[in-house]
């Protein structure tokens, strides 16, 4: 991995294809998914992963302006290209977390293939339909919209501006490239697969599920139901939290992802 412009970025070829790679840190080994709005590259929360494991925070193929292969258009297609990825990293035994979209995608990871996992992390993941309300519209919308969304109370967000300052126009173009690649992954059905609770009942991994109580894009039930659907998981709740509570709640997700790697051994 060579060094470029960026702190802690490199990249990395998956199967001839570019991929932009975040990482530090040190010990066991951590892959981390971004979810539809793209990487943004190193975050607080990946730096607080860092002290106890190596990150590793790739950016999905098609997002931030990396190269798509022609034949990955579904979830299930970045799955199988992410596994080549971890074979190509060498990771064993590693910890495999995502957020949102990059959650449904760590699922559906772990459903293929899990006999290499020591542990999956599934922050207010998309994925499973939920029971009870639906999962919002978040492509036809600006993104101060959808930071409004994402958040439960924009105070207690640090740097909040960053996420409702208006884009520049470079801003913008990866923000409407993001849009679309994550469209075309997730739009039918509309961020979910059906199938997905079936293909989890042989998901023996010991598994944290984090959840933002007031999250206002996929409802607090679709924990619950990735939590029926993983026999060895636990589902933690973070009361007065939106969509993203590595942002929102860092000291309280911090908490709970801590105590959770600690117990892996």
């Amino acid at each position: 991995m060579t060094a470029t412009r960026l702190q802690n970025e490199s990249s990395i070829t998956v199967s001839g294809t570019e991929v932009q790679m975040f990482s530090g840190g040190s010990g066991p080994p951590l892959l981390y998914l971004h979810g539809a709005g793209g990487n943004s590259g190193w975050q607080p929360y990946h730096e607080a992963l860092a002290q106890t494991h190596t990150v590793y925070a790739p950016s999905m193929p098609g997002f931030n302006g990396t190269p798509r292969p022609q034949w990955i258009s579904t979830i299930p297609d970045l799955a199988h290209f992410n596994l080549q990825m971890v074979q190509d990293l060498k990771l064993e035994q590693y910890v495999l977390m995502g957020s949102s979209m990059g959650g449904w995608l760590a699922a559906e990871m772990a459903a293929m293939s899990h006999q290499n996992l020591k542990g999956l992390v599934l922050i207010d993941a998309a994925g499973i339909r939920p029971k009870e309300g639906e999962i919002a519209e978040i492509f036809m919308v600006s993104a101060q919209t959808r930071a409004s969304l994402r958040f439960y109370d924009t105070s207690q967000v640090p740097n909040y501006e960053q996420y409702s300052a208006e884009l520049t126009t470079e801003e913008a173009l990866v923000d409407h490239s993001n849009r679309e690649m994550a469209s075309r992954l997730c739009w039918k059905p509309y961020f979910y697969n059906p199938s997905l609770p079936h293909y989890l009942s042989t998901v023996d991994t010991p598994t944290l599920i984090v959840w933002g109580r007031q999250d206002a894009i996929i409802p607090e039930n679709c924990g619950e139901l990735y939590h029926d659907a993983l026999s060895n998981s636990t589902l933690k709740v973070i009361d007065n939290c939106g969509h993203s509570p590595q942002i929102e709640k860092p000291q309280e997700f911090a908490s709970a992802v801590t105590e959770f790697l600690s117990g892996l051994g």
